[in-house]
């Protein structure tokens, strides 16, 4: 009995150990991505500068679309149905998928940042010095709406065809009760810019932009109230999939969690240094980021898997393993060892034989113990790649050889 009791602990402890998982996808494009949308957990497209991808495979393929260039944002209602918005007042719309793209006329010269629909019939678009449009028939006309600010506007969510807000520049927030006949600017106590917001429901939303930013409300926008970022990085993305959970990427690779409603946000590795601008969950667990250099990761867990538990032995020195097997395609385990006293914070990377980093496995203060974690190399050409564990004490890199 005594047996099973220290077990169940060390297995409640290990639960508690993540880190993130996050895998590159090959867009086909060396070209930047502002934006990415799914309909469901395989068919999205994700647009940019001269770049539409489009994939019906959950991203293991990515095809080229033609349409229009220089596209800030895309958003589609259904597997048919969607729109681009980008530089010089550009919005098109396609009925087939994006197979083809047809100009419509927003009536602005000025940069559309985001649009929006509601349904098939409503919805709006917005850019830069306050413009907002609006449309009730697909976007076949597009009507202005008064903002309120000459502010640039980067980001529109509507939770119904009346209800809904949009964040821009130096702590701009405007909602609307009525569809946008009239815009209200709410009072956010910063002028910090704001590159993403999102509701759940008609009270409660989040804010994110600027060296880290969060704001967060439960009565619609009336106050919004300060979150703690781990990360200062800029923000751009932002969506929260239920009442807890939620996602947020942005520069340097940062991409953060929380489950329990911004309470706490939690750094994950995404294994890249590319700046995130477009983030979308279609689901739960299967997620998308896609950004500068045509990078592209998806994550098919949340961002986190969990860290196998060797043994509750507490080591008596710190090691890194050969990982097995070796040669390996595409998966590999890679065991370690930390040893001491106390909790430890470990990094555990995997790098190319130019020394550039092509995965982050751990980023987590350890207690003492022996440890596991897979390494699937599926989006890795075959080469020798090194494996590197670091904490303030201890340094170890090996080899390993991938084959496919």
């Amino acid at each position: 009995m005594k047996n099973i009791f220290i077990l169940l602990i060390v297995i409640l402890f290990y639960s508690e150990l993540s880190f993130s998982q996050w895998i590159g996808q090959n867009s086909g494009t060396p070209n930047n991505l502002s934006s990415v949308y799914f309909v469901n957990d395989n068919t999205g497209w994700a647009v940019g500068y001269s770049a539409i991808r489009y994939t019906s495979n959950g991203g293991a393929n990515w095809i080229i679309q033609a349409g229009p260039g220089g596209a800030d944002d895309v958003f589609f209602i259904n597997a048919s149905t969607g729109w681009i918005a980008g530089d010089v007042g550009t919005i098109a719309r396609t009925t087939n998928g994006g197979l083809n793209w047809t100009s419509q006329t927003s009536g602005t010269t000025a940069a559309i940042r985001t649009i929006f629909f509601s349904d098939a019939s409503t919805g709006w678009a917005a850019g830069d010095g306050g413009t907002i449009r609006s449309t009730t028939n697909g976007g076949l006309n597009w009507s202005p709406q008064t903002s309120n600010t000459i502010n640039a506007l980067f980001r529109i969510h509507f939770l119904s065809s009346t209800v809904g807000w949009i964040s821009g520049t130096f702590g701009t927030i405007l909602y609307t009760s009525n569809g946008g006949t009239n815009w209200t600017v709410q009072t956010t106590n910063t002028t910090f810019h704001f590159y993403c917001i999102n509701f759940i429901n008609i009270t409660t939303g989040w804010a994110i932009g600027y060296q880290g930013i969060i704001r967060y409300t439960t009565n619609a926008g009336t106050i919004w109230v300060s979150q703690t970022n781990p990360s200062s990085e800029y923000f751009y993305g932002l969506q929260f999939v239920n009442s807890t959970t939620g996602y947020a990427s942005g520069s340097l690779g940062a991409i953060i969690k929380t489950t329990n409603s911004g309470v706490n946000w939690i750094t994950q590795a995404s294994g890249v240094g590319d700046t995130f601008y477009g983030l979308h969950f279609p689901s739960l667990s299967i997620g998308y980021a896609a950004g500068t250099n045509g990078r592209i990761i998806k994550t098919t867990n949340g961002g986190v898997t969990f860290i196998e538990p060797l043994s509750n032995e507490i080591p008596a020195k710190f090691k890194l393993m050969q990982n097995f097997p070796n040669p390996f395609n595409p998966k590999t385990k890679i065991r370690f060892d930390i040893s001491g006293t106390s909790i430890t914070q470990t990094f555990l990377s995997v790098y190319d034989i130019l020394g550039r980093e092509v995965a982050a496995l751990v980023n987590e203060e350890l207690k003492p113990g022996k440890y596991a974690i897979d390494f699937d190399g599926t989006n890795l050409p075959s080469g020798i790649y090194l494996y590197t564990i670091r904490t303030d004490n201890f340094k170890e890199t090996k080899k390993m050889l991938l084959i496919k």
